[in-house]
C-alpha cells in the first residue's frame, strides 16, 4: 500500500483511480488509455486553475512509450499535496460518461472535490 500512496507515476494514478471507480476486476469498465486521457485533461485543468503549481515543472506529458503502450512508470509533475485531488478528477471525468443517473451525482461530487482542493485554502 505504501508504494501507491505517493501517486508519483502514471501507473499509481491508474491503480488509485480504479479504487475510487470500484473497477478493480478484469475485464475493466474503464481502459487504462481512458484513465490516462482523464489524467491529461486533469493536468490541463489544474494548470488552468493553478498555474503556480507548474512553474517549477516543465509541462511534458510522456505517458506513452514509442510502441504505443502506456508508460506506467513515468513521473507525473504534480505537487504532493494535490496528487489525491487528481484522482478525484479522473474518477469524476470517467463517471460522467456513464448513462446511469446515480453516477451523475457521484461524478459531480468527485469534480467538486477536485476543484475545492485546488482552489480553497484550508484553515
Amino acid at each position: 500500500m505504501a508504494a501507491t500512496s505517493a501517486l508519483e507515476t502514471v501507473g499509481q494514478y491508474i491503480t488509485e483511480s480504479r479504487r475510487l471507480l470500484q473497477d478493480q476486476f478484469v475485464p475493466y469498465r474503464y481502459p487504462d488509455a481512458d484513465i490516462v486521457d482523464a489524467l491529461n485533461f486533469g493536468l490541463l485543468e489544474a494548470r488552468r486553475l493553478r498555474p503556480d503549481l507548474f512553474l517549477a515543472n516543465k509541462f511534458v506529458v510522456p505517458w506513452f512509450n514509442p510502441d504505443g503502450t502506456i508508460a506506467t512508470d513515468a513521473k507525473v509533475p504534480l505537487d504532493l499535496m494535490y496528487r489525491s485531488s487528481m484522482t478525484y478528477y479522473i474518477a469524476g471525468r470517467l463517471q460522467l460518461r456513464d448513462d446511469e443517473a446515480t453516477t451523475d451525482a457521484r461524478a459531480g461530487g468527485f469534480m467538486n472535490k477536485f476543484m475545492q482542493q485546488l482552489l480553497v485554502v484550508a484553515s
